[in-house]
């Protein structure tokens, strides 16, 4: 379980997570961070050094934090696990 990550959001997705493991989004390794969800919301967003990250998390959280406006903040949100057990450097995408 990583620490909490203070990130300024640029994109996210929703997908389910056996088709984000299947379209190589989400690793096996990684996916065992998941475990219980069946669906994963994807973060692509920069921390306060401009870093592009990769966050996976619950998507009732995220849309948490859309509705409240945290997600929109420029000072950026804080991801932490539980709710995003998992960071990873660079932007990931499907292939």
């Amino acid at each position: 379980m990583q620490a909490p990550t203070r990130v300024r959001a640029i994109e996210y997705e929703i997908w389910r997570r056996e088709e984000a493991v299947k379209r190589g989004l989400v690793t096996e390794e990684a996916d065992d961070h998941l475990e219980g969800l069946e669906e994963v919301a994807v973060l692509r967003c920069v921390d306060d050094r401009g870093r592009k990250l990769t966050a996976f998390g619950d998507v009732k959280h995220l849309r948490g934090l859309l509705a409240s406006g945290e997600a929109r903040d420029p000072a950026g949100m804080t991801l932490s696990p539980p709710a995003f057990p998992l960071v990873l450097s660079g932007w990931l995408q499907a292939s």
